[in-house]
């Protein structure tokens, strides 16, 4: 018969397409399909998939994500929960911080690099003081 539809929204429902030029902070808090074609300046925070295009320009202290592809020119430091894709034209120059990064031949990354699984909060805290 009819089948009842997911009310639910998926990040696939909601895409957001920036080709303008923006300044600001941007956070999202659900799940977004984010695509940057212009130039962004400030700070990025996004659930879901990321993606700057290859004629993006992004100047941000951070950016941080779940799944992030860049084909542009990045300034900033970037921290990725899941993926982060240095697709063949992207220029990054900044610190990341990713549990699976993906560099594509031609890419150029400028910054300190962290491939890690372990999450910072897992991890048990070393004291520097001396043991008596």
């Amino acid at each position: 018969m009819f089948k009842k539809k997911n009310s639910l929204p998926v990040a696939e429902d909601k895409v957001i397409n920036i080709e303008a030029g923006m300044q600001g902070d941007l956070k999202f808090t659900g799940p977004i399909n984010l695509r940057i074609n212009g130039s962004f300046e400030g700070n990025l925070e996004a659930k879901g998939i990321l993606i700057i295009g290859e004629n993006a320009r992004v100047k941000a202290n951070t950016i941080k994500g779940e799944n992030v592809t860049i084909a542009g020119k990045v300034e900033g430091n970037i921290e990725c929960t899941q993926r982060l894709e240095l697709s063949a034209s992207a220029q990054v120059q900044g610190d990341i911080k990713v549990p699976v990064l993906v560099v594509n031949e031609g890419a150029s990354l400028n910054g300190n690099c962290r491939v890690s699984l372990e999450k910072e909060e897992n991890k048990p805290k070393q004291s520097r003081g001396k043991k008596q």
